[in-house]
């Protein structure tokens, strides 16, 4: 069975428009209330940073003849104390979580940009430069909105946008008839 066919096999039974919907009503909640998910998204990274902390920490204890259990040791106090700072300073979390989306977007954006000019003899250059241009808009939206704090929702909003067109795809793909399997035709000697 082609993966195709599998999936044609699962459409009718409303699976896949069940689970794009609930993505599309989370999506939908995370950007009608952006500053709620992402603290849900630090929270997530805070208790991800602790847990591999300790078990980074577990880990170097048990495997004492290998030699860098000094440093194993350093990377487990440093994702528990990342954890720590996150879980115990939420707002804290999501004002770093920002900051690095900012910087993120502002490197990501010149890089595309100087890459684009790079290539002014292929086709379509334009696009690779307006791509870094508008990457570089975002990360200064992210860090002019600071002073009102309405960048601590961007990562929320992200997140919304993201589960509704994920949603809808699913929506999508669940409510698609299966293709009729064509015939092969007959050939004629």
């Amino acid at each position: 069975m082609t993966p195709s066919s599998n999936l044609d096999a699962h459409r009718g039974n409303g699976w896949f428009v069940a689970l794009g919907v609930i993505m599309i009503l989370t999506g939908m909640g995370a950007f009608a209330f952006p500053l709620i998910a992402s603290l849900s998204v630090e929270l997530l990274v805070g208790v991800t940073f602790l847990v591999s902390g300790i078990a980074t920490l577990f880990h170097a204890f048990q495997e004492k003849e290998w030699g860098s259990v000094f440093w194993q040791l350093a990377v487990g106090i440093v994702y528990m104390a990342g954890g720590l700072v996150f879980l115990v300073n939420p707002f804290g979390g999501v004002i770093a979580l920002t900051v690095f989306l900012g910087a993120v977007f502002l490197v990501e954006g010149i890089a595309r940009m100087v890459m684009g000019f790079q290539m002014r003899s292929e086709r379509n250059w334009g696009w690779m430069v307006a791509s870094g241009a508008m990457s570089v808009i975002l990360a200064m939206l992210v860090f002019g909105g600071f002073a009102t704090g309405a960048s601590l929702g961007f990562i929320g909003l992200l997140l919304g946008i993201n589960f509704i067109f994920a949603g809808a795809s699913f929506v999508a793909l669940g409510s698609a008839k299966p293709e009729e399997a064509e015939e092969p035709e007959e050939q004629t000697a």
